[in-house]
């Protein structure tokens, strides 16, 4: 298995904690790095609140894959991320999006998620990032 990064960075919602870091907002093209808090439905609004958080990730920045590249990273981020939570309990991702890394020659999938911490504390919004690769062959691999 490759290693894995999340990587930090600021989140639309309060700060929280995630089960290695928090990471880049979903939305590196607005001012400030955040998606303005008129687009986001109040903390706490539950699994009804998703599709508008959904909709405010994907309005935060253009899509810049081709379609069948961010359709497979969408779909890989969602299958990876229930084994970075492993100590959670709840989990539910609320959003997902995946975009080019501005800086190297790879992609970054960044999800929205929910869940309960081992104490117990259960949060919205947390944000994570997972970053993969293109190989040789044309397919993706987490770094």
């Amino acid at each position: 298995m490759s290693p894995r990064a999340v990587t930090a960075s600021v989140s639309p919602w309060p700060a929280t904690a995630a089960p290695t870091a928090t990471a880049p907002s979903p939305a590196d093209s607005t001012p400030g790095g955040a998606v303005p808090a008129s687009e986001l439905p109040p903390p706490g609004e539950g699994p009804a609140a998703d599709p508008l958080i959904q909709q405010a990730l994907d309005r935060a920045g253009r899509s810049d894959l081709p379609p069948a590249d961010e359709r497979y990273l969408v779909t890989a981020g969602r299958a990876a991320w229930p084994a970075e939570t492993v100590r959670y309990t709840q989990v539910r991702i609320q959003a997902t999006t995946a975009r080019r890394e501005p800086d190297r020659d790879g992609a970054v999938v960044r999800l929205v998620w929910a869940g309960a911490d081992p104490a117990g504390t259960y949060l919205e919004g947390r944000t994570a990032a997972l970053h993969y690769i293109r190989n040789g062959e044309g397919s993706w691999t987490r770094t």
